[in-house]
């Protein structure tokens, strides 16, 4: 079996744990909301990743769970309150939670689920001072989550991003949570300071590559196959690593009318298709894939910190399925 279907039976424990953590709710609507995207089935990377790097290092899978559970209601508490934000109606092929439950319990559901992660960190099987690292690594995260989308917010104000500026947001607003998983998969595992180090870079620079593929997704996919709405990264006026580069690439008139489309929230499908074909003719889209490909070789060479060869050809495997996916 091509991975991740090879670990089905722990992403089903893994889904049982986070659907089971919502029955301590008391309020049967805001339960709900909570379960709403998790209820919906997913890959589980974050937690997957913190057991196999756990793994790695000879320790017991389940006792990274909580903690890797903890990081999936920290994910989807940030798409909770994402989709709020940028007002979609979809995601995955479904309603988004404030389209179906309404702003305010989506906002209050997406602050459960925040409150509900540190408790499910609290649970972990491990030595006390390994929790209390687990515990500063989950609020570091969640404080820089907060930080990345704001400026991602930010961003849309403005006509030109730099590089680096880009790279820092998608550090702050995705990579932030495979770095926290791996490390604190290998904290669980028993391993050294200098291989959680080695691990949180390999998270770092994997979840890089995941955010910049995600772009290039958005416009190279189909809503069926990405699962929610494709080319709103322009609609939205995003800038992406690939808008950034065709902005310091193109001459006019061809940027001057990428820029007019460019977050124009009621843009046609023809003015949405024309900006990606121009984004296509100026070889941005080819970039990102590129740089995304660079991160995630370098990712790997981090990966000489696991010794123990079958795990550490695993989590290659899982560097490479960042790339190898199409949603």
């Amino acid at each position: 079996m091509a991975f991740p279907d090879e670990y089905k039976d722990r992403i089903k424990i893994i889904n049982g744990q986070l659907m089971q953590s919502f029955e301590v709710m008391d309020n049967v609507n805001l339960r709900a909301a909570m379960a709403h995207y998790p209820a919906a089935g997913g890959k589980r990377l974050r937690p997957l990743l913190a057991t196999m790097v756990c793994e790695a290092f000879g320790g017991n899978a389940d006792k990274a769970i909580p903690y890797g559970v903890a990081l999936e209601m920290i994910h989807n508490f940030t798409l909770v309150h994402d989709d709020v934000m940028d007002e979609d109606d979809t995601r995955r092929g479904m309603k988004t939670v404030h389209h179906e439950y309404g702003v305010p319990e989506a906002i209050l559901a997406g602050d459960a689920m925040f409150a509900r992660a540190f408790e499910m960190v609290l649970d972990s099987d491990i030595d006390d001072s390994g929790v209390v690292k687990l515990v500063e690594i989950l609020a570091r995260s969640v404080r820089l989550l907060a930080d990345g989308q704001q400026m991602d917010l930010d961003f849309e104000d403005r006509d030109i991003v730099s590089p680096e500026e880009y790279l820092e947001m998608i550090e702050r607003k995705t990579a932030v949570l495979y770095s926290a998983a791996a490390q604190g998969g290998a904290i669980v595992g028993g391993a050294s300071e200098q291989q959680q180090e080695a691990l949180f870079e390999y998270g770092r620079l994997i979840g890089l590559g995941f955010q910049i593929w995600d772009d290039v997704l958005d416009l190279r996919s189909t809503k069926e196959t990405f699962g929610k709405p494709v080319l709103n990264d322009i609609r939205n006026g995003k800038k992406t690593l690939i808008i950034v580069h065709a902005v310091d690439t193109m001459k006019s008139p061809q940027k001057d009318e990428l820029l007019s489309v460019l977050g124009k929230k009621g843009a046609t499908e023809e003015e949405l298709m024309r900006a990606k074909d121009l984004l296509e003719a100026v070889g941005s889209i080819d970039y990102a894939s590129r740089i995304a490909s660079e991160f995630v070789a370098k990712a790997k060479e981090e990966l000489k910190a696991v010794k123990d060869d079958k795990h550490r050809t695993i989590l290659v495997g899982f560097a490479d399925f960042m790339l190898s996916r199409k949603s």
